[in-house]
């Protein structure tokens, strides 16, 4: 067998994705990929929220009266700063359900939300609500006729809720009896609801190691450019004050917040309530309803782990932590996995000199046997300029090309081995082709950026650079390796690349 394990996009959805993404990348290149960072750029907007909502905070009237004519003075009469601040607080309240949700729509598409992930997946969408009721509850507090129509809508999904006991419209929210003290309660679900999401997002990222949690300064900026050109072009501005004394006439509404409002001219409200319970519980437990066999978890060899560490801090989802000695060696410290929480990505494997973790079904014994033989097959072939490929088993797709047994249709002096991830590729594994007379080693990896383990790709390259141990020793001709970072819809690309590898080793023995 010339690979254990082969991981293939799911469909035309996955590749239909993975296609926008690499034409984002012909425009921006993988360090900038806006859709690479998404997550990250939620929480950039979640600031620019928080610190415009102060600054408004600052000049608003918490009363009934003085509500509407303080958002409107802070509009017209300071619209050079308090209007465009306004407009920032609105858009990138938008932005964030916007990249929210295609945050999600990605991590489905890409099969990226199940198993260790399940947390994160769950917790996005008690974040999702959390901002959603933040929002409307936002919009009550400019107090035009827009917030009368949420605040009626809301109110009277709010009095279906059977814990409450007695209708709300008689001690909270009913219109005709406004209180200053109701805009004290908005205001503190309003405000309240920004900090909640950030002690979620601990949570969503908990089981991360070292988390993105700022996107790429030149992402940030063009974020605040876009954001400032939108608030020139077209300000948030006030609908007309809110008239209880009238009925209300047809307003505009904000369909990334205001979207549950609609229906309700079709629908009861305990309808609207069962359609929304149901729906959020659906897509909660999705990671349970397709769900595939987990692959096996890493093994710890006790007898050769040192306690150096460095499967802990390479670990992508803190899977493994360092406890006291059990079994009396003199090293003070040694690994013990996590299994809920391991990946089986083989990013440990790649950190350890010590044979002290493996893969069960994909052992680094596996690996290096198996590359050994490809050796032997490579110069029993007799062919020129032989080159020994490490591709991760998520990056390009070679199926079609390669065969199962570790050659690629074509090029008969080239021969494949996968990994789980290319983060575990060790040294020790890179130097057995030129130990054997291998002329070149190709190594494809995912986007940087995009690991699907999240940082497999830069530990490799930090191990290639030299300044991440197990690092590649200097001695190792680096015009002999050659590294590419490709998503899945690459292939064509993973070939050219090898193809002009091969012709520049080529040209290397003529020169």
């Amino acid at each position: 067998m010339g690979e254990k394990r082969e991981f293939r996009p799911k469909g035309q959805l996955e590749r239909f994705w993975l296609w926008i993404e690499k034409i984002i990348n012909q425009i921006t290149t993988s360090a900038y990929n806006p859709f690479y960072y998404l997550g990250a750029v939620s929480i950039f907007f979640l600031w620019i929220i928080l610190i415009t909502g102060i600054y408004l905070f600052l000049f608003y009237n918490i009363t009934a009266r003085g509500a509407y004519l303080s958002v409107q003075s802070l509009t017209v009469n300071q619209w050079y700063l308090g209007g465009i601040i306004r407009s920032f607080h609105r858009y990138a309240s938008d932005g964030l359900v916007i990249t929210m949700l295609l945050h999600a729509a990605r991590c489905f598409t890409l099969d990226r939300y199940k198993h260790w992930r399940w947390i994160a997946w769950v917790s996005g969408i008690v974040i999702a609500w959390v901002l959603i009721a933040g929002g409307i509850f936002g919009y009550w507090m400019v107090w035009d006729e827009k917030a009368r129509y949420v605040a009626t809508l809301s109110s009277y999904m709010l009095e279906n809720v059977p814990i409450f006991g007695l209708p709300l419209s008689l001690n909270f929210a009913r219109l005709e009896n406004l209180t200053d003290q109701l805009f004290y309660i908005v205001l503190f679900i309003h405000f309240s609801s920004i900090f909640f999401i950030f002690i979620l997002i601990l949570i969503h990222i908990v089981r991360v190691t070292k988390a993105v949690i700022n996107p790429p300064r030149l992402i940030g900026y063009g974020l605040v450019l876009v954001l400032f050109l939108i608030s020139i072009i077209k300000p948030a501005t006030s609908a007309p004050p809110a008239e209880l004394k009238t009925l209300p006439e047809l307003v505009p509404i904000d369909w990334f917040y205001m979207f549950i409002f609609p229906p309700l001219k079709f629908i009861s409200a305990h309808g609207m309530w069962a359609f929304i319970i149901t729906i959020t519980l659906i897509v909660a437990i999705v990671p349970w309803l397709t769900r595939t066999k987990k692959t096996p978890e890493v093994e710890v060899t006790l007898e050769n782990c040192t306690g150096c560490e460095l499967c802990m801090e390479d670990c992508p989802y803190q899977a493994i932590q360092m406890r006291k000695r059990t079994d009396g060696l003199a090293y003070p410290l040694e690994a013990v996995v996590n299994k809920s929480r391991c990946a089986s990505c083989g990013i440990c494997v790649g950190a350890c000199d010590y044979k002290a973790l493996n893969l069960p079904d994909i052992s680094e014994e596996y690996v290096k046997d198996t590359v050994r033989r490809l050796c032997a097959e490579l110069k029993d072939a007799g062919v020129d300029k032989k080159v020994i490929v490490f591709a991760c088993a998520k990056g390009a797709w070679l199926s079609g090309k390669a065969d199962g047994t570790g050659k690629i249709n074509g090029y008969e002096w080239a021969r494949v081995i996968n990994l789980p991830c290319i983060g575990m590729l060790q040294p020790s594994m890179l130097y057995i082709p030129f130990e054997k007379g291998i002329d070149g080693v190709f190594v494809a990896a995912c986007r940087q950026g995009d690991c699907s383990y999240r940082r497999g790709t830069d530990w490799f390259m930090g191990r290639l650079a030299g300044f991440r141990p197990p690092v590649v020793k200097k001695s190792i001709d680096r015009a002999r390796i050659n590294a590419v970072y490709l998503s899945a819809v690459e292939t064509d690309t993973f070939i050219a690349n090898l193809e002009d590898f091969q012709k520049g080793l080529k040209d290397r023995r003529d020169a």
